[in-house]
């Protein structure tokens, strides 16, 4: 299971829960953190197996999930404990929310949660579906606060040029918009995007 897998299984489950108030996605993620603070959570059978199944990394010992250390090399270790603890407080912060299904509202407010977080992909992975169903005149709004989220992954995974194109591309798709969409300022976001630098984060 390589870090692109390990991302891709904590958005997934994320998104789902963000999307439809998905429990089990919520009690897979949760039992996954606890089990990588080093605790030994009890989790009924079924679920245990689907652990098993879809996260290579875990294996079961005296009857409890624990991660397999064999299959773990420092750098992975290090990544899986990262992204559980971005993900621990993050959890945190969500409350009694509504889930945001298609309400663009709703996503765009929950994006913003994710982005301070430091979840950049996840940004990404919760606005895909909803701009791949918008043909309006919103799409391109979408796909820009998209393109910002990732601009930011790409910084940091170092990839400076990723980052200036993206950005780049959200000006471009901004270019139609102004005043106040969705509790967005698109007038400051442009500026602040046309003067963005490596070393500040600029918010939508």
């Amino acid at each position: 299971m390589d870090l692109f897998e390990i991302r891709n299984w904590f958005a997934h489950n994320l998104v789902d829960y963000l999307r439809e108030k998905e429990e089990e996605s919520l009690r897979k993620l949760n039992v996954l953190i606890e089990i990588v603070d080093g605790k030994s959570p009890e989790v009924v059978e079924y679920l245990r197996e689907e652990l098993l199944s879809e996260f290579p990394l875990l294996k079961l010992e005296n009857g409890f999930l624990t991660l397999n250390e064999e299959l773990l090399d420092p750098f992975t270790k290090e990544y899986l404990e990262e992204k559980s603890e971005k993900y621990k407080d993050f959890l945190k912060t969500l409350g009694d929310f509504e889930p945001v299904h298609d309400d663009i509202e709703k996503n765009i407010h929950m994006a913003r949660k994710l982005f301070k977080s430091g979840l950049y992909f996840e940004v990404h992975e919760l606005l895909e579906e909803l701009w791949f169903n918008e043909f309006g005149k919103y799409r391109e709004f979408i796909q820009a606060l998209i393109q910002i989220a990732v601009a930011y992954y790409h910084l940091q995974n170092f990839n400076v040029k990723g980052y200036e194109l993206l950005i780049q591309n959200a000006i471009e798709l901004l270019k139609g918009y102004e005043g106040v969409l969705f509790s967005v300022d698109v007038d400051k976001l442009k500026k602040d995007l046309a003067n963005a630098t490596q070393d500040e984060l600029v918010e939508f």
